[in-house]
């Protein structure tokens, strides 16, 4: 049963799209015939936010052509700044975040930016490399995005709300799961 568990479970992440390479970051895609449940684990994944953006992005995943139809799914996850927090990412800075279609291009995160889970805030109070208090977050609502011309990305994107939130370039590591329940209506091009 295992290697058939094991053929099914490659079938289905072919179908559905890839995760690219990114230390810290594993995804699990199971499901079939266009219906998929994807579970994205982080593990001090790794982000860059520079001073001068205040803002920074990761793709997590990169879905099959087609319409993508995000049905629900759940997020938790916890952040750490390993960089010194004096001069770099501040003690208790406001830290916003969410899951996108589209990198974030701003400290304001919105639109595409943030239309599979919404913008949520999240205070990093752990202290020196300590990780914050969880963070949990449902999808928006459901939502059809057109991959039929260009495949649809999904982005985690994060952003400080104000420049005292930062003094100069810093390194956020994300650990925890995110959850997406999705369905991959097929590409009509």
């Amino acid at each position: 049963m295992r290697g058939l568990q094991r053929t099914l479970s490659r079938a289905a992440a072919r179908e559905a799209g890839i995760a690219p390479p990114k230390a810290g970051l594993s995804v699990v895609t199971t499901g079939r015939g266009g219906s998929f449940r994807s579970v994205f684990t982080f593990n001090a994944m790794q982000i860059s936010v520079t001073d001068a953006l205040a803002y920074a992005s990761q793709k997590i995943f990169d879905f099959a052509d087609g319409k993508v139809r995000i049905k629900g799914g759940t997020a938790k996850l916890q952040f750490a700044v390993l960089t010194a927090r004096a001069s770099t990412i501040n003690d208790n800075a406001s830290l916003t975040w969410g899951l996108g279609s589209a990198a974030a291009s701003s400290a304001t995160l919105a639109t595409t930016m943030q239309n599979v889970i919404a913008v949520t805030t999240r205070t990093l109070d752990g202290a020196t490399t300590a990780l914050s208090t969880a963070s949990t977050a449902d999808v928006v609502a459901a939502a059809t995005l057109d991959g039929t011309s260009t495949a649809i990305d999904l982005y985690l994107n994060v952003a400080f709300a104000t420049g005292t939130d930062i003094d100069a370039d810093g390194t956020l590591a994300i650990t925890g799961t995110v959850t997406l329940l999705w369905e991959n209506w097929g590409d009509n091009v």
